[in-house]
């Protein structure tokens, strides 16, 4: 969460700084770079109009300049195709350098231009669809949701991997197994009662049925594209619309055997594994937020579920 926050706020942030750029400036902008691509890189409004002293020229002289470069950019002199727009740009030229603009335009020219210009500065020179504004917005948003998952699931693993280093440092004070190869019971802070087996395996105790559940943190699942809404909308949207007209023939399920885990036995050789029936043959429980999570893995694959 802290870091979706700090995301909003940087967003915000340079939302704020782009809304620094006025509409007379992205004016300026635009002239920058059509000047520039027409005639050449490094043409500037005093090179176009000929004017030696540059950001020292007064109005006089730029008002002089202009007249001499209208004369010879006039459409009516110079048949191209082009001539019609280096004139139109010559005369937006001269209105910057004789108004106002003149000095941001200078502030620009002697500090540098900017690189992002606004993301309204882009819009309006490209002027991109609904269509492609709906999947810019898609794929940015696939991205964020991916990355609250990854953030998500690394938390998971380091929670759960924190809980069993804990434990085991007060189960094993001086890092090794018993020498009885005993198990040992832990009270966690949070009330919750641990085991610690003799091969490292930690197991959560469900105080209200007495079972054990070992912690695991390979059973947790990694980030995937396809829980994102990149995947999973399309997906939705099938089974809102033509998904409840075509149904698809059912592929033949896949029976997997998968060996059940036993907890290791204490050293009297009384500790039984419990039985696991039906299709739950592995359950395993995280710990998150003070409350546990308990995690059953069938033969299809692992779901997650809390309990409050």
């Amino acid at each position: 969460m802290r870091l979706v926050f700090l995301f909003l706020v940087l967003t915000f942030l340079c939302s704020t700084a782009v809304a620094a750029w006025s509409e007379k400036d992205h004016e300026i902008f635009r002239l920058k770079e059509e000047l520039e691509k027409h005639e050449g890189k490094g043409t500037t409004f005093y090179s176009f109009l000929e004017l030696e002293n540059g950001p020292g020229s007064t109005p006089d002289q730029i008002t002089k300049a202009y007249r001499k470069r209208s004369r010879q950019l006039h459409p009516d002199k110079n048949t191209s195709k082009e001539a019609t727009n280096r004139f139109a740009r010559l005369g937006l030229i001269a209105n910057i350098l004789r108004g106002p603009e003149k000095e941001r335009y200078d502030f620009f020219l002697q500090k540098g231009f900017p690189r992002w210009k606004g993301t309204g500065y882009y819009y309006a020179r490209f002027r991109p669809g609904l269509f492609t504004v709906l999947v810019f917005l898609y794929l940015i948003g696939s991205g964020a949701h991916y990355l609250i998952l990854s953030i998500t699931a690394k938390n998971e693993r380091s929670r759960m991997q924190r809980y069993i280093s804990e434990c085991k440092a007060q189960a094993w004070p001086n890092g090794f197994p018993p020498a009885d190869s005993s198990k040992r019971k832990v009270m966690y802070e949070n009330g919750k009662v641990f085991m610690v087996y003799p091969d490292g395996t930690v197991w959560i105790v469900d105080n209200a049925t007495n079972e054990e559940y070992m912690l695991d943190v390979t059973e947790l699942e990694f980030a995937s594209w396809r829980k994102t809404m990149l995947f999973r909308l399309p997906i939705w949207l099938w089974a809102k619309s033509l998904g409840r007209y075509i149904k698809f023939p059912e592929k033949e399920k896949l029976k997997l055997s998968k060996k059940t885990p036993t907890k290791p036995k204490a050293s009297n050789g009384t500790e039984e594994p419990a039985k696991l029936s039906g299709q739950d043959n592995i359950k395993k429980k995280v710990l998150g937020d003070g409350k546990v999570v308990g995690q059953a893995s069938n033969i299809a694959g692992g779901r997650r579920r809390r309990r409050k």
